[in-house]
């Protein structure tokens, strides 16, 4: 039976730092990946000769205040490859009605745009961000380390007035505090869409936190491609764990955590194959598997666990290799943009969208795709001249008729969709343009990752019930899995949530602790 310090199972982002971090720290690492290629979310792939495309995670933004980059505590940027490329304008609204609206890294500029559709929202944007900026240090240094407890913090929160506002936004709705906050029907519907990719509906209470996120980010955070593909930070993080001595092994499917005497002491394989453990095992398991890896857990841990909520619905993802840029109705500026949605305006139309995702139905009308162009900034993702296009749509996940194998019947129907809302934003593309088109919808989203169950690509609902100190559930907040020792959890639905967030990193700190390796071994400003 092969030996190792520390056994990972998964290689998402996620579970590749906290693995890094262990290697740094000299333990013997393993990780071991179901699929051919490492990265979870984190992937790319050549859908065409020239045209690199990523399957998941495009344009990072969430991952760029943790001191695994700010710190460059790994070596990532100075030693193993990892170049990353700004973006001037993070999130742009394309209106039907040919008005626009662009988030720049300058306030002063982004209140211009705002001020297009109301002097008014323009003083409540300058006033939120400023509010919201105060506030961001705290929660960029609560998303890379473990949690507070819930109530500890909320009770921290509580203690100043700046707090008890951000703690009245955790009980409320992105929508409530949106429409508080503002009058005009382009700024609301262009946050409420904002709010809406972290996957669940902005009307939901429980995730106003989610908009004093983006605020205190919007305009002072330039949003980033990794050059050459998002994969390209999974190859860097695989470059770290070698470097330290580790091992990355593909096509290596773990089907159980061994257990014995209390604690975790290796894996088995999908072939019957055993790796033992000296000291710990990270695992990437979904809390609704939790009990199907583990059997000896706790059983009310187990059935805590399994009864936590997925998001609110999942994606239709296309990468359209095309052999031209596109000219858009709305001008060139539209090129500079990271992220740039078609939106139509109605406010009820929008909200009902969302209900139709609630109960499985694939929305007929009111198409608002996202369409991020990352080869505009990074030449080496399209040959000179063309284009890498990552089209992106919400989708239910389980339809409700077919259920989540009814995806293979609706797929292409829907893409088409949303690609012909795609065309008439621009004058110079149609069909013929399309060099090669990659299509992935819910069902395939959930067969490329257990995190994705369903096609959850956050990994389970971002709503206060399911953040910060419960995150996935008060027991298993703290990435460790209690009654079994040394076994630890890493992924989208652990703390801080779903997202490229490198959040591995806070398992590593649980995991110094409990190891009794000295926290300035690994990180910075601890």
């Amino acid at each position: 039976m092969q030996q190792h310090d520390v056994v990972v199972v998964g290689a998402g982002s996620n579970s590749l730092v906290a693995a890094a971090y262990l290697a740094k720290a000299g333990r013997k690492v393993l990780v071991l990946e179901k699929n051919d290629v490492c990265g979870g979310g984190a992937i790319s792939q050549e859908i065409a000769p020239g045209y690199i495309h990523d399957t998941h995670a495009c344009g990072l933004v969430t991952c760029l205040g943790n001191p695994v980059l700010v710190n460059d505590e790994l070596g990532l940027l100075a030693r193993h490859g990892l170049e990353l490329l700004p973006v001037e304008s993070s999130f742009a609204s394309l209106f039907d009605d040919g008005s626009s609206f662009f988030i720049y890294k300058d306030l002063d500029r982004t209140c211009e745009e705002v001020a297009k559709f109301s002097e008014k929202d323009a003083g409540a944007f300058r006033d939120f961000v400023i509010e919201a900026r105060s506030l961001l240090p705290l929660l960029n240094r609560g998303a890379a380390t473990p949690p507070l407890p819930t109530g500890r913090f909320i009770s921290l929160l509580e203690s100043n007035p700046l707090g008890r506002k951000l703690a009245e936004a955790m009980f409320a709705s992105c929508y409530d505090i949106i429409d508080e906050r503002f009058e005009s029907e382009h700024v609301k519907i262009h946050f409420m869409k904002w709010c809406a990719e972290a996957m669940v509906n902005p009307e939901e209470k429980g995730t106003g936190i989610l908009i004093y996120n983006l605020m205190g980010v919007a305009c002072d955070i330039e949003p980033v491609y990794v050059k050459g593909g998002t994969g390209n930070l999974a190859n860097a993080l695989i470059s770290v764990i070698e470097g330290f001595g580790g091992e990355v092994r593909v096509n290596s499917e773990v089907t159980r955590v061994r257990v014995s005497g209390g604690r975790a002491t290796g894996v088995e394989l999908d072939d019957g194959e055993r790796v033992a453990a000296r000291e710990a095992v990270i695992a990437s398991i979904h809390p609704w598997k939790l009990g199907e890896y583990v059997p000896e857990v706790d059983g009310e841990i187990a059935a805590a666990a399994r009864r936590t909520n997925l998001s609110h619905y999942g994606a239709l993802l296309q990468g359209i290799a095309l052999d031209t840029i596109p000219r858009f109705r709305a001008g060139d500026e539209v090129l500079k943009a990271q992220g740039v949605e078609f939106v139509p305006l109605g406010m009820e139309a929008m909200r009902r969208t969302f209900d139709e995702y609630r109960y499985g139905r694939i929305p007929q009308g009111h198409l608002s795709p996202m369409a991020i162009m990352p080869s505009l900034h990074d030449p080496t993702r399209a040959p000179e001249g063309c284009m890498t296009l990552w089209l992106y749509h919400f989708a239910p996940m389980v339809l409700a008729e077919g259920g989540l194998e009814g995806w293979r019947d609706h797929r292409q129907r829907f893409a088409d969709d949303v690609w012909e809302v795609f065309k008439a934003g621009v004058t110079n593309i149609d069909d013929s343009n399309i060099v090669a088109r990659h299509i992935e919808c819910p069902l395939d989203h959930h067969n490329h990752s257990g995190s994705m169950i369903h096609g959850d690509i956050i990994g389970l609902a971002t709503q206060i019930g399911q953040m910060l100190g419960r995150r996935p559930t008060p027991q298993l907040a703290q990435y460790a899995v209690p009654g079994i020792g040394g076994l630890y959890l890493a992924g989208p639905f652990m703390h801080p949530g779903g997202t490229v967030t490198l959040g591995g990193r806070a398992t590593a700190i649980k995991m110094y602790q409990d190891m009794g390796i000295p926290l300035t071994t690994g990180f910075e400003g601890i």
